[in-house]
């Protein structure tokens, strides 16, 4: 008799097919839900909503040290991979030429925990030297799994609306960095981005983007995995095989999003949908959305886990090992 799951993920085309059920794991009844993060992540992490979610990895290894209070653990699928550095800006007239002028600035992030967060100050403070304690953070909401972070880094909210209580109403980033109350912003929302490119009063971080993320990509051999997927202690103790059937799953409907992408009858408005596919793969290789611990996965979990201890995220560095659930581990 198959099981009765619920499954949370967003809405990527590496995950469609699980959410219009042409593709489903063997020996599950699956009952999908579309969410967009960081809702999905709140109702997983802080109301343990949903048996199977894809989770930011961020909160994930975040939430390791309270295992009893977040009894999740992963398997090595990462639905959303991607560069960041196109998502980090900076006001036009703040006079930053690169990211280590950000040292004594006041700079806003979504979240001290956004997994694309960590990455690009990671990436800040080892390629580019930016000290992380020297910039005045403002955060627009409160981590999904409570951590204590370190003095050292000088963390605030984002001011209220006018009126409203800033846990509620924060002040809205874009204004602040339009406005030159932040001299700079990391935000992996689309609608910061579309508003940067319109608008004169703020800029990308980098001159082109794109090309400095390619640059990144050559240099470090690194394509930034943002989200893992997390399954319920209890399911997986009671019936560890489903771990493996929902790697599986995922597997198989990303093979074929794959296929569908280079289909020329891909239903996208991007038109040259084939040919971007193909600039991808001269560039990042046969393997650049493998699931599995590859040796590449490897390093940049490895990578991202000395980010998150750097920042105070965690105590410790986990091995890769530790992250997923034991029947994964050689998929």
């Amino acid at each position: 008799m198959a099981l009765d799951l619920s499954l949370s993920v967003g809405d990527m085309d590496t995950v469609q097919p699980l959410l219009t059920g042409e593709v489903e794991p063997e020996g599950i009844d699956l009952t999908p839900i579309s969410e967009y993060p960081p809702k999905r992540h709140r109702r997983f992490f802080r109301h343990g909503e949903f048996d199977i979610c894809e989770v930011c990895i961020a909160s994930y290894v975040s939430s390791m040290a309270e295992g009893e209070e977040f009894p999740y653990t992963a398997i090595p699928v990462f639905p959303n991979r991607k560069f960041r550095l196109a998502f980090f800006y900076k006001n036009a007239d703040a006079g930053i030429e690169e990211p280590k002028d950000l040292e004594g600035k006041q700079v806003g992030t979504q979240s001290w925990q956004t997994t694309a967060d960590v990455w690009v100050r990671g990436i800040a403070q080892e390629h580019y030297d930016l000290d992380l304690t020297e910039v005045q953070w403002f955060r627009r909401r409160e981590d999904d799994v409570p951590v204590d972070l370190p003095e050292k880094f000088d963390i605030q909210r984002v001011p209220g609306k006018q009126g409203g209580d800033a846990i509620y109403e924060p002040r809205d980033m874009q204004d602040m960095l339009f406005s030159g109350e932040l001299d700079a912003a990391m935000d992996p929302s689309g609608s910061l981005f579309r508003a940067v490119c319109r608008n004169d009063d703020a800029e990308f971080m980098f001159e082109d983007p794109q090309a400095e993320e390619i640059a990144f990509f050559e240099k470090t051999g690194l394509h930034p995995p943002m989200h893992t997927v997390a399954i319920r202690d209890e399911i997986l103790e009671d019936d560890p095989w489903v771990a493996v059937s929902v790697y599986d799953a995922f597997a198989e409907a990303l093979e074929r999003c794959i296929q569908r992408n280079v289909s020329p009858s891909s239903h996208t408005s991007l038109t040259w949908n084939h040919l971007h596919y193909k600039e991808q793969h001269e560039i990042l290789g046969e393997d650049a959305w493998a699931y599995g611990l590859r040796p590449k996965t490897r390093k940049e979990l490895r990578t991202f886990v000395g980010y998150a201890r750097d920042q105070g995220l965690i105590d410790r560095e986990y091995d890769v090992e530790e992250l997923f659930f034991e029947t994964t581990l050689d998929l």
